[in-house]
């Protein structure tokens, strides 16, 4: 916001510093939103429906940051010039005409005023002018020590807050958020499933479509959409971790909001033969028949991709981890 009053000495210049380093800072948090989003680095810890208000919110900080510099560039030199200005002394000199005829009291002036009179002046003149010494018009001496407006601020606070808004953007220089959640701590959300243990037959192929991991863990809970997808031939791509032999999971994670609240999506792979060469980790693309099998002891639904070859399941490139 600008100011409408001027600033002096240490007071003027502990105020553009505080204003230099404000602008400067929240010009690189700004900065930082447009490239984090660019980057692909708000993929790491915001939710989808989240990183275009980011983008938009920087480029709005951008640009209020870009006004403010102009105000704060056009006050700095308003100030210059009101330090280096003229000053104006007020002398008055009064001339009378030749017709003037009115009655002079006593003149009581702080300031020399020359008369002139012309012959025709007809007034009467009591010169008992006080001058300088018994000035009415009395100047007051002005306390400008006020004019700091409380702009004589304490820059070590300055530089503390200053640092406390400058931590987003330092952990950005040196490359945080970088990746997404270690492995151990992948393993903790996964948790422990135990084998299902069931044989596959009869097991349906074909191209298949792709399917997500949202659609089948919801059809899980939903027995119309279990309905409508049970039986098909679909392509899911994920990261594999054994379980068995002949079963393991694939899984991505979910994010609703941004990281903290992350959770993970699973789909239990099974298949005929022995499944070898792949590390806990890797992504993976496997094509195999949708089914929903009732957890042992339990009512509720797993979903299955029975496997009729392994020759369907197959490395492919990372993806991003969240679906």
């Amino acid at each position: 916001m600008a100011h409408d009053h001027h600033h002096h000495g240490e007071s003027a210049r502990d105020y553009f510093v505080e204003q230099l380093l404000t602008i400067f800072v929240v010009g690189a948090l700004g900065a930082v939103g447009v490239l984090m989003y660019r980057d692909g680095k708000l993929d790491l810890i915001l939710a989808p429906s989240f990183r275009l208000p980011v983008l938009v919110g920087g480029i709005a900080v951008l640009v209020v940051v870009a006004v403010r510099a102009v105000a704060v560039w056009q006050e700095a030199g308003q100030t210059h010039a009101h330090d280096h200005g003229p000053q104006h002394h007020g002398h008055h000199h009064h001339e009378h005409g030749p017709d003037c005829q009115h009655g002079h009291p006593v003149h009581l002036h702080a300031h020399d005023h020359p008369h002139e009179h012309g012959p025709e002046c007809d007034h009467d003149h009591d010169h008992g002018h006080a001058h300088a010494d018994d000035r009415v018009h009395a100047h007051h001496d002005h306390d400008h020590s006020h004019d700091d407006h409380g702009h004589s601020h304490d820059l070590a606070w300055v530089f503390a807050r200053m640092m406390v808004l400058f931590f987003p953007v330092a952990l950005y220089l040196i490359g945080v958020p970088n990746a997404g959640f270690s492995a151990d701590r992948i393993a903790k959300m996964l948790g422990n499933d135990q084998a299902l243990n069931v044989s596959i037959d009869n097991v349906a192929t074909g191209e298949g479509s792709v399917l997500s991991f949202n659609d089948l863990n919801d059809a899980a809970y939903d027995e119309s959409k279990r309905e409508a997808l049970g039986g098909k031939v679909g392509i899911l791509v994920g990261r594999f971790d054994r379980i068995g032999d002949k079963e393991f999971r694939l899984y991505r994670l979910k994010m609703t909001c941004c990281a903290a609240d992350t959770v993970p999506l699973k789909v239990r792979i099974l298949t005929r033969t022995a499944v070898t060469g792949f590390n806990s980790g890797e992504w993976v693309r496997v094509k195999g028949e949708v089914r929903f099998v009732q957890q042992p002891g339990s009512t509720q639904y797993l979903p299955v991709i029975a496997v009729a070859d392994l020759a369907d399941i197959q490395r492919t490139p990372a993806l991003n981890e969240y679906e």
